[in-house]
């Protein structure tokens, strides 16, 4: 694991970005994904508000990014100050999601935009380059500025908090109550409820300040708050004069080319209008968040480019492509499609001749601009460079008979997080299931390479699984540090591996026929997702076989602290001597690939991490479903990308 970004950066006459995060891998996550979204802008973290502000004196930084999951109590006042210090900034939150309603009355309107986790990295990108670049509509769009009431409902409500939001404007007060994420409450003297609730949105020129919610039950507003915060939208934040989709004529004006992006992203949609207008201020963009809409505008404008996403709430890119050749009128339209699926991207793009170009999703602003002007500018033949025939394997028939399918060393796998950090090198992906060595299989050489420069690596041979991926990896722990409730109640655990020795028990009876039951295996390198959570994992084989470690439940407190919560305050117990509590983590992966080497040994295994909930268990004979869950967050990693820490919060 990289050392923590240093908070405080003096002097730095480069445009800024401050991080607010509290979790080290995403913290690395984030930075690394900002140096390919904003490679202009230097990043600085902020592990606390108190350096969040200090962030904010020295470096009059231009977007603030703020993780509000778990909350930070006091965030509403800080935001208070920095719209008088830096009006201009932008401010990007990330957290829970916010009801659908809301999200789409709200579109890119206020003074904070968010993301909510989990994020693709393509939309967390798009997000950073539309806040970064020309927002045209307006001066205060998207910025401090217009910090509004509505704002810091929505935050508390990403968040997830229990908080009560003081609302002052023009010498009326009122109060409006937030329980996990949720408005209950709003009172304005006598007034309370929805009314009170629709009154205080409204207010202009608000002060605003937060206080812990006292836990006492007061509910005035029901479930339906969402539905009264969207008729605030529209009565106290109408439109802007520009709308996103404006009404056209049939005939526009000669005077430049029409272009229609299709994305059922918003922040999406803001950046690809904004960089193609401002590269190109001729084009004539129409936009629309959906297939259907799209195909609409499709018909009635006749553009001479189609930019689209390939995954659509309704239509498939299939479905779009197969609609616009089945119509006389829009059937030589050209179609540039945009998406992070790029096997299915490309092969639609192979299947349809409409589809001229693709780019993979996240792209960056000067990528786009340039294949939109190649195919503006009549090149029909750029999808060649992006999709590969499909060529059934030759069948060579070995003891015991395989499909073996050879190519040529593919060029090194495009970095979609910056290569700098190992931690986050995105793995190159493989088809998913078991393995079959004593049945006909499907294996493929291509180059290992583990940086992109080690071009003369040797290759590797990877096995495609064929009859069930789950697998069962099992770790056992050494526990650094417990939490535990007012009521007593399990809390937090801060553990770390007791060795890099790992148990694996496989769903698939070819491969557990195919590995040596003997084998042990030893964790390998951990990969990240752009949200900071482990994608995949490997391990590899070693000679000896998996020793145990001597579970211990016994905990010998060395040290006791009062860890404050944003509710109540938690004990935090520290062990004491040298015998540690030990247990047992059990987590559900699926077996990805299994590599082999030239001689057809076996290499390493390659494991997809899906989730975060893991079991622990303090008696490993005990059924794993009997085990306690926990959400698993990495906390350490050595500088081979190895877990030295983690840690496990409770799921009820």
């Amino acid at each position: 694991m990289p050392a923590r970004p240093k908070s405080i950066v003096k002097d730095v006459a480069q445009p800024s970005i401050v991080l607010l995060e509290e979790y080290d891998a995403l913290a690395v996550a984030i930075g690394s994904a900002l140096k390919k979204f904003a490679p202009n802008h230097t990043a600085a973290v902020a592990h606390s508000l108190k350096e969040l502000e200090k962030l904010a004196n020295d470096l009059n930084p231009d977007l603030f990014i703020l993780d509000v999951d778990p909350p930070w109590p006091g965030i509403t006042e800080l935001l208070e100050k920095l719209r008088d210090l830096r009006p201009a900034a932008r401010v990007l939150v990330i957290g829970n999601a916010l009801p659908s309603e809301i999200s789409t009355e709200r579109g890119s309107l206020g003074g904070l935009q968010f993301v909510e986790k989990p994020y693709e990295l393509a939309t967390f990108g798009a997000a950073i380059q539309a806040l970064l670049g020309p927002w045209r509509e307006s001066e205060s769009r998207g910025t401090l500025r217009a910090l509004s009431g509505i704002d810091l409902v929505l935050l508390h409500c990403a968040a997830g908090a229990h908080v009560v939001l003081d609302i002052r404007s023009r010498g009326r007060s009122g109060e409006i109550e937030i329980a996990a994420g949720q408005v209950v409450h709003a009172e304005i003297g006598k007034i309370k409820g929805e009314d009170a609730f629709t009154q205080i949105l409204g207010w202009p020129a608000a002060s605003f300040s937060e206080r812990r919610n006292s836990g006492a039950r007061r509910r005035s507003i029901g479930s339906g708050w969402s539905a009264v915060l969207v008729e605030a939208l529209r009565e106290v934040q109408p439109r802007a004069p520009e709308p996103r989709r404006p009404e056209l004529p049939e005939a526009l004006p000669d005077v430049g080319k029409k272009v229609v992006v299709i994305d059922d992203t918003e922040m999406l949609l803001i950046f690809v209008q904004d960089v193609l207008a401002t590269a190109e201020p001729e084009l004539r963009i129409t936009t629309a968040v959906n297939g259907g809409e799209g195909l609409l505008e499709i018909q009635r404008l006749k553009p001479d480019l189609v930019l689209r996403d390939y995954s659509l709430p309704d239509l498939n890119g299939d479905e779009v492509c197969r609609r616009l050749l089945e119509n006389e009128r829009t059937a030589n339209v050209p179609v540039l499609m945009m998406s992070g699926h790029v096997q299915q991207m490309n092969a639609t793009a192979a299947r349809f001749a409409n589809v001229i170009a693709t780019i993979e999703k996240p792209f960056l602003s000067e990528a786009l601009i340039d294949l939109v002007r190649r195919t503006l500018a009549g090149e029909r033949k750029l999808i060649k460079k992006t999709t590969e025939t499909i060529v059934p394997p030759p069948i060579i028939e070995t003891q015991p008979p395989a499909t073996i399918v050879q190519s040529k060393p593919s060029p090194p796998p495009r970095q979609k997080i910056i290569a700098e950090s190992p931690v986050l090198e995105t793995l190159k992906p493989v088809p998913a299931s078991g393995v079959m060595l004593r049945e006909p299989v499907r294996i493929e050489i291509e180059p290992r390479l583990e940086h992109p420069k080690q071009s003369s690596a040797a290759p590797s041979v990877r096995v495609a699984p064929t009859d069930g991926g789950g697998a069962v990896l099992g770790l056992f722990l050494e526990v650094l540090s417990m939490q535990l409730t007012s009521q007593l109640q399990m809390g937090a655990i801060r553990a770390r591996p007791a060795s890099l020795m790992a148990s694996l028990r496989l769903e698939s009876a070819a491969a557990r026929n195919a590995i040596p039951a003997e084998t042990g295996f030893q964790i390998g390198r951990a990969q990240f997702s752009a949200e900071g959570r482990i994608s995949s994992l490997r391990l590899l084989p070693t000679a000896m076989p998996l020793q145990p470690a001597q579970m211990r439940n016994a905990f010998e407190i060395g040290g006791v602290a009062v860890i404050p919560n944003e509710t109540r305050a938690r004990v935090q117990l520290t062990p004491s001597g040298t015998t540690p509590m030990t247990m047992e983590l059990l987590a559900h992966l699926e077996l990805s690939a299994v590599e082999l080497t030239q001689n057809f040994q076996l290499a390493q295994l390659i494991l997809d991490w899906p989730t975060s909930a893991v079991r622990v268990t303090l008696n490993p004979k005990a059924p794993a479903q009997t085990a306690a869950k926990f959400e698993m967050r990495v906390e350490k990693l050595d500088g081979h990308g190895h877990i030295t820490e983690v840690l496990l919060n409770p799921i009820k």
